[in-house]
């Protein structure tokens, strides 16, 4: 009967430990993809300048690339730019509502929480990656 006892609070104990380790590694996880993110903030900004810079000098730009067609030019670079703020803003609005200090009672409560911030920040990430990708193939063509 110890036995049995001592084996089912082993158990008892093993199971209650490993949402308490799975918690903290997701959460571990959700914050290095946020710093991730952050690291790419510097290049959004950086695409968004450029971009803006070449969209107030379209002049110049058609003088050093003849062959464009600068109203083509200006739609594209206006969708860039768009796209490059809606990345921003969305990376803005997951840490306006991410709460760093959630807590609750149970364990599976906050193991929720984390992995539901994580699947929202790896869609943030995702889209900083395309709108660096796709602004800076744009940019390169100006050698910018």
């Amino acid at each position: 009967m110890t036995k049995l006892i001592t084996v089912c609070l082993i158990a008892i104990a093993t199971i209650s430990c490993k949402p308490k380790a799975d918690v903290n590694k997701v959460k571990e996880e959700t914050m290095e993809l946020h710093d991730v993110v952050m690291a790419n903030h510097g290049k959004i900004i950086d695409n968004q300048m450029k971009i803006d810079t070449l969209l107030k000098g379209l002049n110049d730009l058609k003088a050093k690339f003849p062959a464009i067609d600068t109203a083509v030019e200006k739609a594209e670079m206006t969708m860039l730019l768009e796209n490059l703020v809606k990345a921003e803003e969305s990376m803005n609005d997951w840490m306006h509502n991410f709460n760093a200090d959630y807590q609750n009672k149970l364990d599976t409560a906050i193991l929720n929480y984390y992995q539901k911030e994580y699947n929202k920040i790896s869609k943030v990430d995702q889209l900083y990656q395309n709108e660096i990708k796709k602004s800076s193939t744009y940019l390169a063509k100006f050698k910018k």
